[in-house]
């Protein structure tokens, strides 16, 4: 055997036990989470600042939060130049629980980190990313490297969208939309693991017409949905959540699709008619 032979037969080695020793611990903390008790003080966190929480049964609550311990333990969440406290965790595994709740069995594995910074920030426009959307003034983002995903949340925004619930707006619900575009391989506003294949015809046609009345003006959309189609299915994943109703008056063929994707019904089905009655006493939009 030659030495460079040999260089890489321990390298290969090497790589190999690596990923045992993470696979490994990955393990370990799954078992952990899935047998820990739910800490109170995340459980105080989520009666406070997430309305749709609040409003499901209580063996659903306990569903939600043991979704919410998976989701941590295989999720780093790692704060740059702020702190990660038990809000921010709390409210970044609720954002990832949301739009993923008519899945039981649905995880995130091509996400590897969600970073989270202090407040907004701006990217230029870069041709090599890849969507069009992750340039100027940014609450959030989503961006690969070597095959995984990386999530980047504004902690203001982040905090911010579930305090104005029912606006319309929620940074977290966002990026976990792209994050399930991207299950299928490629953000492009198709969730293409989650919509049954013989939807995907009218799929395609609906985006098409939605995103030019977005860009006409028309409709409820945050015009943010007029760029490009990634944009427009997470933004609609925003208001079928936080405006079931509205959406359902003013993109009835968009928000038929999306129940069928996501597996849920905001506009007709608990916990949303109790939840609108929650946030209605509770606050109102912001101006």
């Amino acid at each position: 055997m030659t030495t460079a032979q040999l260089v890489f037969l321990l390298a290969v080695v090497a790589l190999f036990a690596g990923l045992g020793w993470w696979f490994s611990r990955l393990k370990r903390r799954v078992v952990a989470a899935v047998t820990e008790a739910f800490p109170a003080a995340w459980r105080a966190e989520l009666e406070r600042r997430v309305a749709f929480y609040r409003a499901l049964a209580p063996t659903d609550r306990r569903r939600f939060e043991a979704r919410m311990q998976l989701f941590l333990a295989r999720t780093a969440v790692t704060g740059v130049q702020t702190e990660v406290d038990d809000v921010t965790r709390v409210l970044v595994a609720a954002s990832a629980v949301i739009p993923i709740w008519g899945f039981p069995d649905w995880e995130y594995p091509n996400l590897r980190e969600v970073l989270i910074v202090p407040d907004i920030w701006t990217e230029k426009a870069d041709a090599q990313r890849e969507f069009a959307g992750l340039q100027g003034t940014l609450l959030g983002s989503v961006q690969g490297f070597q095959g995984d995903q990386y999530m980047r949340l504004s902690k203001t925004a982040l905090e911010r969208g579930f305090r104005d619930w029912q606006n319309g707006e929620n940074v977290g619900l966002h990026e976990f939309a792209h994050i399930l575009d991207h299950a299928d391989g490629g953000i492009d506003g198709t969730p293409g693991l989650a919509l049954p294949a013989e939807l995907r015809g009218a799929w395609t046609d609906v985006v098409k017409r939605e995103l030019a009345r977005v860009q006409r003006g028309a409709g409820i959309l945050n015009p943010y949905a007029g760029t490009n189609e990634a944009e427009l299915f997470a933004v609609a994943v925003e208001s079928f959540f936080e405006e079931p109703d509205k959406l359902a008056q003013h993109h009835p063929e968009l928000y038929e699709l999306l129940t069928k994707a996501l597996q849920q019904q905001p506009a007709v089905a608990p916990p949303f008619p109790l939840l609108s009655r929650i946030v209605r006493r509770g606050g109102g939009r912001r101006g």
